[in-house]
């Protein structure tokens, strides 16, 4: 896609020039009033579990990394569809102020290279109030070389169900105590609807949310059945995909975090499938 001019761009323009569909894409209103910003109204479809929060950080994460790749196809001086794949992040959720109301994405992106390009973004509510934010790096394909990454598709894309969004993150063989815990996620393509068509692979935001998941049982165990968890700071990063059919191990362990205040911890969640790394995310956070 050719950089496009000052004219607004909305979603139809865009989507063919993107990696994501419908229902793992469930922006609403996206539009890009100039090159390299969009902005869009985001929905909240994945449970909270014990995050103390409007969005579970990973929902939140999901979202503003496609508003930031869909920002950055209008920068993109490469043609076709391409592949924006969330390599490293850094971001901060904020304590949530009065109840859930319809939330706002921005985002401002460029390329900074052939294969590389960087979206800031962030999360509003309704009355302007900073509810998320985050910077990604992303590593930028074009679908010949996407699908010389990925090899033959090794699962067909699923129909059913609708949505899997908002579902629990279907972990088995949980074993937690009060510092650390472990689990298996299966990756199935049912999880995978609309990432990526023809080659269903885990969303960094299900393996975030998966981790987050696991560490709810951590908590549990240390502070009881009724406590919560306010994230801060963020860091996460992405190195390989998991196609469906793979099965990844979870890792939840505490970390020293990365602002270090006399009232925050930190804790590293990982997954990884045989001797690869696929995700891994250090979070800062104080128990509410």
């Amino acid at each position: 896609m050719t950089s496009v001019d000052s004219t607004t761009v909305a979603y139809a323009k865009i989507s063919p020039q993107i990696c994501v569909t419908p229902p793992y894409y469930a922006l609403g209103e996206l539009i890009s009033p100039v090159p390299g910003l969009a902005t869009a109204t985001v929905p909240v479809q994945t449970p909270t579990g014990r995050q103390a929060t409007l969005i579970n950080i990973a929902e939140a994460g999901r979202h503003l990394a496609i508003l930031g790749l869909s920002a950055t196809a209008t920068v993109n001086p490469g043609t076709g569809r391409h592949y924006y794949l969330a390599h490293r992040g850094v971001g901060r959720m904020y304590p949530p102020i009065g109840t859930l109301t319809t939330l706002h994405g921005t985002a401002t992106a460029r390329m900074t290279g052939r294969n590389r390009a960087v979206a800031e973004t962030e999360l509003r509510d309704a009355d302007g109030s900073l509810v998320a934010r985050l910077d990604l790096e992303y590593l930028v394909m074009s679908t010949p070389v996407f699908r010389r990454l990925m090899g033959p598709a090794t699962a067909p894309d699923a129909t059913e169900p609708a949505s899997p969004y908002s579902a629990p993150a279907p972990l088995v063989d949980v074993a937690a105590d009060a510092r650390s815990a472990t689990a298996k996620l299966a990756v199935e393509a049912s999880m995978c609807r609309g990432h990526f068509d023809g080659f269903p692979a885990l969303p960094v935001s299900v393996a975030g949310y998966a981790t987050f998941a696991l560490f709810d049982h951590v908590l549990e165990a240390a502070a009881g059945p009724d406590a919560q968890w306010q994230a801060g700071l963020f860091r996460l990063q992405a190195d390989h995909l998991a196609a469906a059919g793979q099965t990844c191990t979870v890792d939840v362990e505490p970390s020293a975090p990365a602002e270090p205040e006399a009232h925050e911890r930190g804790f590293t969640g990982t997954l990884r499938s045989g001797d690869r790394n696929i995700f891994s995310i250090q979070v800062d956070y104080t128990t509410v």
